[in-house]
């Protein structure tokens, strides 16, 4: 029974960059672009797959590319998905990335818009107090934009080790969202993403596929233990 309960909470989380049918992505921004008439179709799909196994989807961007309100946005409304958006906040108002006002537009849509820091740093490269002030700084600009608590995060490049976790949950962030692939379990605030790009549709369906199980709930459970032996190893 209680791999039932587990079963019931599994959580297939997407993530996505520039979705434009003309990239507005740069240098090796152009790894993660993905035209929004390639990735609908397999979007659509993964909306269906979702449904068969029983996991909840979740679809998540990153960067602030304005595709996140022009095409993303409105995709979600009509399937009924909440998205999140994690917005380095010194992008906004560039050409080809979000606004202010875009922000609002997606937080009235009932979106959530999570902390990806101020200047899309490598936390894992950077000094202690660097890291806490890219996060403080970007988290302070969304809430003033919003009115409200940002409480989600993504780590730029999907790069963080235990220091950076312990930190985060530390200023009190409820989800971290990584860009290693897997199954999430709802209840563990460490989250796995499966990163939407050319060339990785084949492993996308098959983390979509499949009916979550004790070994999918025990290393969800397990991989905070897992972050810090790897740091203590030194393997990023």
């Amino acid at each position: 029974m209680a791999v039932e309960r587990d079963e019931a909470r599994f959580e297939l989380i997407i993530g996505v960059h520039d979705l434009s049918e003309e990239p507005d992505a740069r240098g090796d921004e152009l790894q993660s672009w993905m035209p929004f008439s390639s990735a609908e179709p397999l979007l659509d799909t993964l909306v269906e797959m979702s449904r068969r196994s029983g996991a909840r989807l979740r679809v998540t961007s990153d960067d602030a590319f304005r595709s996140d309100v022009e095409l993303l946005a409105p995709w979600l409304v009509r399937q009924g998905i909440v998205g999140a958006f994690f917005v380095p906040t010194r992008f906004l108002g560039r050409p080809g990335r979000l606004s202010a006002g875009d922000l609002h537009a997606l937080d009235a849509l009932g979106m959530e818009i999570g902390v990806h820091g101020a200047g899309h740093l490598d936390w894992t490269a950077i000094s202690e107090r660097e890291f806490i002030d890219d996060v403080s700084e970007g988290r302070a600009a969304l809430e003033g934009i919003l009115g409200r608590p940002v409480d989600i995060v993504a780590p730029p490049f999907g790069r963080f080790d235990a220091r950076i976790l312990d930190h985060l949950f530390a200023m009190g962030f409820r989800e971290v969202h990584t860009c290693r692939p897997g199954l999430a379990l709802a209840s563990v605030a460490i989250k796995p993403r499966n990163m939407l790009k050319t060339g990785n549709e084949a492993a996308l369906r098959a983390v979509a596929s499949r009916r979550g199980n004790w070994s999918d709930a025990a290393r969800c459970r397990l991989r905070p233990l897992s972050v810090r032996l790897r740091t203590l190893a030194g393997v990023p």
